[in-house]
């Protein structure tokens, strides 16, 4: 693994400067705004985009929205009230307000609310639904993360942009039903290793049938790209510098064969795909709902079944996103450990229920060791909001005292309200790093992104450069008094 090295040279003024305004959140804003940081490796597509780029598409699109639901129509339902967006309705600006608070969590008021916060979150995805099938919306909210990117001197996008489509068969055909009953049996009898003697079987199948699926879903992520690299933007911003790679996913919320089917197209689709566009492969979704809980282990079978099949796609999975309380206090124990011994991922998304899994020690060990690292994606306003966890509750540190390596991230910055700059500045605010500590997190995010060699060497020295001019440029900004009396 090509790594970026810690730059022990920052300027001593620097150091000291960041020191003097840990504790103050506009300078730490100011600063964080105008370093460079790397990449964001820990971002869904349709939750990044702001809710006025959501509306804004809308009205364009001349679409229907129930106003007591927030959900979106492509064309106007019989059975919902409705009334058509256009940028020249009647109350734009209150209906334009009320449809951002709905779609993001802008004004959330819990006692409003019947089900808990992540309920909230989560279900905004299904509101946006009727916008975010269509290949073309998907690249106008490209065009916005490209943008803010570089606006926010990020020099790298890993993006869950897109899970790939199969047949409601899943390529099984007459055979679906009697491979779907088998693994859920196994599942029921806890008898995982004939469920993944079964899953190797289903791969032979899949690589018989599945051929056009994975050009189509290739064809896709490069069309994705294509257009939103083809779109203006009202703040003339040239994002041909940014360097954008895609992962794919699965939801865990669907029926498990339908799950492994959407991997194994992601894998083998990074595996063939020539022009290292699409990088990795990862599963989504809450983790505590009813079929993510049921079928977790199988999950974890299933990537252990495609990386013996794919050894060298790497995979970033949300694992442990739990924490007391979002279920059974039995089932924080295992969802990590699972994700790193069973499945072998390469980074793990959260890892919130750290302090709560029964093999903590061996999962420190195996994630900070020096031969293969696992990171950790680290999402500090994500696991406030959907898991009520900050501050001294979230295992941030626990992480870095291990050795771990972390990497900040945004997760849904659209939904959330946040950016990149707000995420280091929570992390220093929250937990005292120093600007070496931050610098490292900047560059464990290059170090550990999923890129070729080749691209991720370039880019090592690209994002060294830049932090060398910021580190100068705050260096001539802070320089220190000269106290010694000389007037040469």
């Amino acid at each position: 693994m090509t790594k970026i090295e810690n730059g022990s040279d920052t300027p001593t003024n620097v150091q000291k400067y960041f020191e003097s305004i840990k504790g103050n959140h506009a300078a730490l804003r100011q600063f964080f705004s105008a370093m460079p940081k790397g990449g964001d490796v820990h971002n869904h597509l349709t939750g990044s985009a702001y809710a006025e780029t959501y509306f804004e598409l809308a009205a364009k699109k001349k679409m229907y929205v129930s106003l007591e639901t927030g959900k979106l129509y492509e064309k106007k339902p019989m059975e919902v009230e409705t009334i058509q967006l256009s940028k020249d309705m009647d109350d734009l600006h209150n209906h334009r307000m009320a449809l951002i608070d709905k779609w993001s969590i802008r004004n959330f008021q819990p006692y409003k609310y019947p089900l808990g916060p992540d309920e909230y979150f989560f279900g905004t995805f299904g509101l946006l639904s009727a916008l975010t099938r269509d290949a073309e919306n998907l690249a106008y909210l490209m065009r916005e993360l490209k943008v803010r990117a570089v606006k926010e001197n990020v020099q790298y996008l890993e993006v869950m942009a897109t899970s790939p489509s199969v047949p409601t068969d899943c390529f099984l055909g007459g055979e679906y039903a009697t491979y779907d009953e088998q693994l859920k049996e196994y599942v029921k009898n806890g008898t995982y290793d004939d469920a993944r003697k079964l899953l190797e079987e289903i791969i032979g199948e899949f690589d018989a049938k599945a051929t056009k699926a994975v050009s189509d879903y290739v064809k896709f992520v490069h069309d994705l790209d294509e257009r939103s690299n083809t779109l203006k933007n009202h703040l003339g911003v040239d994002t041909k510098n940014l360097v954008c790679r895609y992962q794919g996913y699965s939801s865990r919320g669907g029926e498990p064969l339908k799950v492994f089917a959407q991997l194994y197209v992601v894998h083998k689709a990074c595996a063939e795909e020539s022009n290292n566009l699409l990088v990795g492969c990862n599963i989504v979704a809450a983790e505590n709902g009813e079929k993510s809980m049921l079928y977790y282990r199988l999950h974890m079978e299933m990537f252990a079944a495609l990386a013996t099949k794919f050894p060298k796609v790497p995979t970033s999975l949300h694992a442990g996103e739990l924490t007391l309380g979002l279920g059974r206090p039995e089932h924080l124990t295992y969802h990590i450990g699972q994700a790193v011994n069973t499945a072998k991922a390469h980074r793990i998304g959260h890892g919130v229920d750290l302090p709560f899994e029964s093999d903590y020690n061996t999962i420190l060990g195996l994630m900070s060791s020096k031969k293969s690292p696992i990171p950790v994606e680290i999402n500090l306003t994500s696991n406030e909001f959907i898991l009520g966890v900050k501050d001294s509750e979230h295992p941030i540190k626990l992480y870095h005292k291990a050795g771990v390596p972390i990497i900040i991230s945004t997760d849904d910055p659209g939904i959330l309200r946040t950016s990149l700059t707000e995420q280091y500045a929570l992390a220093t605010l929250r937990y005292g790093f120093s600007y070496e500590e931050i610098k490292l997190f900047v560059q464990n995010s290059i170090t550990y992104a999923f890129l070729a060699d080749a691209d991720k060497a370039e880019l090592i020295k690209q994002v060294n450069d830049l932090l060398a001019e910021f580190e100068r440029k705050i260096s001539i900004r802070h320089l220190e008094p000269d106290v010694s009396g000389s007037e040469n």
